[in-house]
């Protein structure tokens, strides 16, 4: 476009300066002229109008190509000099360096939903929380009351108080089967840490009634109302999902002996504790496919050793009792799972949970029937009835000798928001 005005005002000046030329060389080829005009100053003969204005309109084109060409060079220098000042920019921001702790929040605040997509995965985010494949946003507290009811049998001692039924334990150890009906009020509060930690603390708080037959036939009751052995927990987030890589989450229990255990309590009275610490350390992955999200989990549970009064085994004095050494074997297992997003407010659950216990020890000898197998059948429900206030329905059922026959729970957890995270700008 430059090229081309330039090129055009080149032309009208070549061809206003033949004019002129024209012009001026009619008066000197008048060879007539007397010879004293030579020393004279020739007389300027006025011009022609027509010729004035060309010469007018010239100019005026000259200066309005000249006023176009200054326009257009202040508009490259403008667009140059915004091109370099972006480009200088991006080379700041290529060697800048973000802090470590920025890029921590970047993330977290990058991994963090709009609204329309919060509420649209609320649900299945409230499953995948529940079942310790997702942590809560820092700041956030959830509370959620749980009661559930376990029918069990066993017929043999069971001492891995830190179990999926952390109440299944006898204190007579001469017990050959034992009924157990359990009614299991659980409060449990999480709270969302920054640097994507959460803690968790969880009450138990139950009645159980237990029914012993012994091997001579005679059945016997008994039943417990009262606290349970209270859990704490510390969890963090190791990966976020990205690719290939899932969300990968640690989690490090402790459990208490709050409850009464069966081997301080009378023989007419039950337990609601094991009455050994343990100490669980756990591993979630969760990956999603939408809309399921596929989550594994792999524990293991070191059962303390402690002391406790049992029987003594002396046929000449019946009610001699003895310092038992408890040493309760270790257990690791597993669990594999899906949820579904059946919509914005409803997802469903399925999972598999294995564990293997090992054999306990009492004074240096392996207790028979103490080495457990235990496999449960899962299939569970969310709905998100009101923003931040979920049910969740849990029915198992045990597969091995091992396992509580039946299993249901019910969950009302709710969600309150003590402070908002930080942003790092």
């Amino acid at each position: 476009m430059l090229r081309q005005i330039l090129l055009l005002g080149s032309i009208l000046c070549c061809g206003t300066l033949s004019v002129s030329a024209q012009s001026s060389s009619a008066p000197a080829s008048n060879s007539t002229a007397p010879r004293h005009s030579l020393t004279a100053p020739p007389a300027r003969e006025p011009l022609d109008p027509r010729i004035e204005q060309a010469l007018r309109e010239r100019d005026a084109i000259i200066r309005n190509l000249l006023e176009r060409v200054q326009q257009l060079e202040d508009r490259l220098n403008a667009v140059n000099t915004s091109s370099s000042a972006a480009a200088h920019v991006a080379r700041i921001a290529e060697t800048t360096t973000v802090p470590s702790s920025a890029r921590v929040e970047a993330v977290v605040n990058n991994a963090t939903y709009d609204e329309t997509e919060r509420r649209a995965t609320e649900a299945l985010d409230q499953a995948l929380v529940m079942r310790g494949g997702l942590l809560l946003p820092p700041g956030t507290l959830e509370i959620d009351n749980t009661t559930s009811y376990f029918s069990a049998s066993s017929d043999h001692v069971t001492v891995d108080g830190f179990a999926l039924l952390p109440i299944l334990v006898v204190g007579d150890i001469t017990s050959q089967r034992v009924r157990e009906d359990i009614l299991l009020p659980t409060f449990t509060t999480r709270l969302g840490l920054p640097k994507r930690f959460q803690m968790d603390f969880t009450v138990p708080y139950g009645y159980i009634l237990n029914r012993t037959v012994d091997a001579l036939g005679n059945e016997t009751s008994a039943s417990q109302f009262g606290l349970g052995d209270i859990q704490a927990g510390v969890s963090r987030q190791l990966t976020f999902e990205h690719g290939h890589t899932p969300d990968l989450l640690a989690n490090i229990r402790f459990k208490s002996v709050t409850g009464t255990n069966s081997y301080d309590l009378a023989s007419s009275q039950t337990n609601l504790g094991s009455g050994f610490y343990a100490v669980q350390g756990n591993l979630t992955a969760a990956k999603s496919s939408d809309p399921v999200v596929f989550f594994g989990n792999l524990s293991y549970t070191e059962n303390l050793a402690g002391r406790h009064t049992v029987p003594a085994d002396d046929p000449n004095n019946p009610g001699a009792t003895m310092v038992g050494h408890f040493r309760p074997g270790s257990s690791y297992g597993f669990q594999l799972g899906s949820i579904l997003a059946l919509n914005t407010e409803t997802s469903m659950t399925l999972g598999w949970d294995q564990r293997f216990t090992r054999a306990t020890q009492l004074n240096g000898a392996t207790l028979p029937g103490s080495y457990l197998v235990e496999g449960t059948l899962r299939l569970g429900t969310s709905y998100l009835y009101a923003p931040g206030r979920t049910i969740d329905l849990s029915f198992g059922v045990g597969l091995t000798p091992d396992t509580p026959n039946l299993q249901f729970s019910v969950g009302l957890p709710f969600r309150l928001s003590l402070w908002k995270p930080k942003v790092v700008r």
